[in-house]
């Protein structure tokens, strides 16, 4: 794909569209491709239900610009009944997610410049049971997003939540979205809520290196064929602002060179400050400025990684204490070693930077200690779930294997490319083909087949396999994205906070 700028907006809410407020105002003075805007029915002012929603449309459609409505305010509450007695919170399966009024969707697109539907944190609300519900009800500690099995299958619980989903989605599109998004927190769930028609959003920033988070998200997408949404989210924890203005700058920049289709800034009140300006709000105009509507001659579509870490989706991102609630936010599901493998590899293959047992910031140890940083090294990888086809893998050089499933056909293909392609591929003895697990016993071997090699580890980062794969990794001050006719360099700043081509 050839010439695509990468669309450029920010994110707002509703209160300060309505009320043409600097917050509003003062961004869209600098131009922008869209507005991301967190809407809220609950928040009805002098208009109710899908009035509201038609004026946001129509105030959007006089500045000339197209709007993705956001949903977040399901994630905080119990419920709301609209002025129809139709119930946001909780859809006809008894789950508590976004259940929108048909009306209301339907309002939003009614100018003809509604470009999506997003769930903010729709993967934190599927791995907690809704936690978050805690921050405005200390009595409550969240419930189920998804219908939960009475099972210690986390693969059935994932394929009951597969299922429902795709209905769900379609549901939502069929009210009158066009697409439909999530807000990815933790590095889970792209590549399920991809298989289900949504759009891989990933929160750049936050408390995730950003190129890891791309890794996952952009696997999902070359996967599923879908486009790749980035929101550079300005809060840390609980802080906000958490992340510095050159951070901010840095991180589009990195959007921007990854070939991401549409990014957005959270959020404008941190971007304006007494009506004009603030420093972040600078950085952001002056990425505007230098970058909005400049083409680039490649596109995520384009990306080819080399190096693939292909997994089960299982919602596992080093979770413990406070955010622990099983798989899929099933206290039957507890994770056992082979869920876990994953972060040990992105360890691996970040030169030992990013943690061993999970590289958000959020998990409840030391890590709470540790500096953000939005960048490490990185060359060429991607994450791919257990499902991937060959010609989505073709361009790998080095594969890893992990985790508790992995789908036959798949299995296949990473055979069929070991022999024909040379690849190398390490994999625990639980996944080598039937010609050669006679290696099954061994806790280290190197096994050539056709052009290519299996490493056969059941630790994947074994000293062994540490140094067999070092000429694969790149080096360690640098990120490499191969793209279909070029490969991109990245010097990583001091800090881990900036980039330069």
């Amino acid at each position: 794909m050839k010439n695509t700028p990468m669309k450029l907006g920010f994110n707002t809410f509703d209160a300060a569209v309505l009320h043409n407020e600097a917050q509003f105002t003062v961004p869209m003075g600098l131009g922008a491709d869209f507005v991301f805007c967190h809407t809220d029915p609950t928040e009805t002012a002098e208009l109710r239900g899908a009035a509201k929603a038609e004026r946001l449309a129509e105030i959007f459609r006089a500045h000339g610009v197209d709007f993705i409505a956001n949903f977040e305010f399901q994630n905080n509450i119990r419920g709301f009944a609209d002025e129809t007695g139709h119930e946001w919170c909780r859809c006809p399966d008894g789950a508590h997610r976004l259940n929108p009024n048909p009306s209301f969707i339907k309002a939003l697109g009614k100018a003809g410049n509604l470009l999506g539907v997003c769930y903010d944190e729709f993967d934190y609300c599927v791995s907690t049971g809704n936690l978050s519900m805690w921050l405005s009800d200390k009595s409550s500690f969240g419930a189920p997003c998804f219908p939960l099995l009475k099972t210690k299958d986390a693969l059935a619980q994932g394929r009951a939540v597969e299922e429902t989903l795709k209905a769900y989605v379609m549901r939502v599109k069929e009210m009158g979205a066009p697409v439909f998004a999530g807000e990815h927190v933790f590095p889970i769930l792209y590549h399920t809520f991809a298989r289900c028609g949504m759009i891989p959003n990933f929160k750049a920033m936050k408390e995730n290196p950003t190129v890891l988070q791309f890794a996952a998200a952009a696997g999902a997408a070359l996967e599923y064929g879908t486009p790749l949404w980035s929101c550079v989210d300005l809060w840390h924890r609980q802080t906000f602002p958490g992340h510095s203005p050159e951070e901010l700058y840095h991180n589009l920049l990195f959007c921007y060179l990854a070939g991401v289709d549409l990014a957005y800034v959270e959020s404008t009140p941190v971007l304006v400050k007494d009506g004009v300006l603030s420093p972040h709000g600078q950085a952001y105009a002056d990425f505007m400025r230098e970058y909005r509507g400049r083409a680039r001659p490649y596109h995520a579509a384009d990306y080819r990684p080399e190096i693939g870490v292909i997994k089960d989706d299982d919602t596992w991102w080093g979770q413990n204490a406070f955010w622990y609630r099983g798989l899929y936010g099933n206290l039957r599901l507890p994770p056992n070693q082979y869920n876990k493998e994953w972060l040990r590899v992105i360890d691996l293959l970040t030169f030992g930077m990013s943690g061993k047992q999970s590289f958000n910031l959020n998990r409840i140890d030391h890590t709470l200690l540790k500096k953000h940083r939005s960048f490490l090294p990185m060359n060429g990888l991607a994450i791919f779930d257990a499902y991937v086809k060959e010609e989505t893998l073709a361009s790998l050089k080095l594969a890893f294997l992990c985790g508790n499933y992995i789908s036959p056909g798949t299995l296949r293909a990473v055979g069929a490319l070991v022999r024909r392609n040379g690849l190398t591929a390490v994999c625990p003895p639980r996944f080598l083909p039937a010609p050669i697990s006679i290696m099954k016993n061994h806790a280290y071997a190197e096994i050539r087949d056709g052009k290519g090699t299996w490493i056969v580890s059941e630790d994947p980062s074994d000293p062994r396999v540490r140094k067999r794969i070092r000429p694969f990794m790149g080096e360690p001050d640098e990120i490499r994205l191969p793209f279909a006719d070029r490969a991109l360099r990245m010097k990583i700043g001091k800090d881990g906070n900036t980039v330069w081509e």
